[in-house]
């Protein structure tokens, strides 16, 4: 793969412009699925580490408790375990490794598969406390997202703290087909309920051979005091209350239903058995949505699937994953810094080099900060550069992201590989007042 990537920087060094490679395709002879379970060792590791911290706040008070976790040589940092701190506006007051965006409010930061971080994990500090699945970059692993286990834990008020560790399993990545699949799913049971009522919808959602149950996608229903309504591969349980219940590694996923509910809609994680394959405990992400003041629904995808759709490795060949990829390049930015991030960017092995489509970034005065295949053009000014129907297409493209936030942008280019003058769309978008990126595919 370097071999190949080193030619294709040579075609894209002459084109001064544009993508050149070949799809890195996912494996073929796809690894058994692990089910990302943390060992009872680490996850008491990590709940002694956050109550010290607490203790710490107590008895020392918070401006040099925050000093003490920003501190990367500090005592509550321990290699990849360390200890962050919010207020519960989601503004950032403590992270060792990235002092960059300290102060900054990250409620709307949403991870690799759109889902709410900051906001999710403060609603659980609300109550008090206690675990929540996070896709997070790991900076041991080249900075690839992978699923993270963290436990937060309210201190007062006005201060809540957090830490996690790493799970080693598939990348926790699901399609964009999936997820705008899975939504579309949810609002077509939720508008079911609305024109038949309660108990014609629960009936239809617990009939496993119905039309809610669609392989290992199903509808499952709970009353707002925690009782089972609707699981169609379960029924043995539909009446019980499950109000405290607690996946393998501790996390209350009811809890996390209720909070989403209650705001209308939202989506989470959790460990749950997969009917399609003999019950297997799996990661799943699913969307919960209110139906009235008594009851919500959801419906979930797993792990596997994701696993076996190689999606953290498999290059964007249409819009809706275009647009979902550069999403994700814009939520990394904003997780980790735009210095961490745009080493990643221009990193050819890493994940944001897919063969010929890659993340390219650039201020918003004009100076590129990111083109992987072209190393010697990043620090120049690039608003001048056209396509062959003389645009301006780095104007243009940054206009988008500047006044609109994010887009689509059609324009011609030549493709390195077959040497002929094609059309291409890009998908660029603002990452903050002094940058955006984009990445872009040829369109037959």
């Amino acid at each position: 793969m370097t071999y190949i990537k080193i030619i294709f920087s040579i075609f894209l060094t002459a084109c001064l412009f544009g993508n050149a490679g070949a799809s890195v395709a996912p494996s073929e002879a796809q690894s058994p699925y692990l089910t990302p379970i943390a060992s009872d060792s680490s996850k008491e590791e990590l709940v002694s580490l956050l109550e010290a911290a607490k203790d710490y706040v107590l008895e020392n008070g918070r401006e040099e408790a925050l000093g003490t976790f920003g501190d990367p040589e500090g005592e509550f940092v321990r290699g990849d375990l360390y200890v962050f701190a919010y207020d519960f506006n989601g503004t950032l007051l403590a992270h060792p490794y990235l002092p960059e965006i300290v102060g900054r409010n990250n409620l709307d930061l949403v991870d690799a598969n759109g889902v709410l971080m900051i906001k999710n994990l403060m609603e659980v500090a609300e109550l008090g406390g206690g675990f929540l699945y996070n896709v997070y970059p790991n900076p041991a692993a080249k900075n690839v997202e992978e699923l993270k286990l963290v436990s937060v834990l309210n201190v007062d008020d006005d201060l809540w703290i957090g830490s996690g560790i790493y799970l080693s399993a598939q990348p926790p990545r699901f399609s964009p087909q999936a997820r705008e699949a899975l939504k579309a799913f949810v609002n077509e049971a939720l508008n079911y309920s609305l024109e038949n009522g309660r108990d014609k919808a629960l009936e239809a959602f617990n009939d496993p051979a119905g039309e809610f149950v669609r392989g290992d996608l199903y509808i499952f229903a709970y009353d707002f005091n925690g009782t089972v309504l609707a699981l169609p591969f379960q029924p043995e349980i539909v009446g019980q209350n499950r109000i405290g219940i607690e996946d393998a590694n501790g996390v209350a996923f009811l809890r996390d239903f209720l909070n989403l509910a209650r705001g209308g809609s939202g989506e989470s994680y959790y460990l749950y058995p997969n009917p399609k394959e003999n019950m297997t405990l799996e990661l799943k992400l699913s969307r919960v949505a209110k139906v009235d003041e008594t009851w919500f629904l959801g419906a979930g995808i797993y792990g596997s699937r994701a696993s076996a759709e190689g999606i953290s490795e498999k290059k964007p060949e249409s819009r809706v994953e275009l647009k979902s990829f550069v999403e994700e390049a814009t939520s990394h930015a904003l997780v980790v810094g735009k210095e961490k991030a745009l080493a990643d960017f221009m990193d050819l092995e890493g994940p944001w080099v897919r063969g010929d489509v890659y993340i390219f970034a650039h201020e918003f005065n004009g100076t590129a900060l990111a083109l992987p295949y072209l190393p010697p053009e990043v620090g120049t000014y690039r608003l001048d550069i056209q396509d062959e129907r003389g645009a301006y297409i780095n104007r243009e493209m940054r206009s988008i992201a500047l006044n609109d936030g994010s887009a689509f942008y059609e324009y011609v280019w030549r493709n390195p590989l077959t040497n002929q003058t094609e059309p291409k769309v890009s998908y660029v978008m603002k990452v903050d007042e002094t940058w955006w990126l984009g990445a872009g595919i040829y369109e037959q």
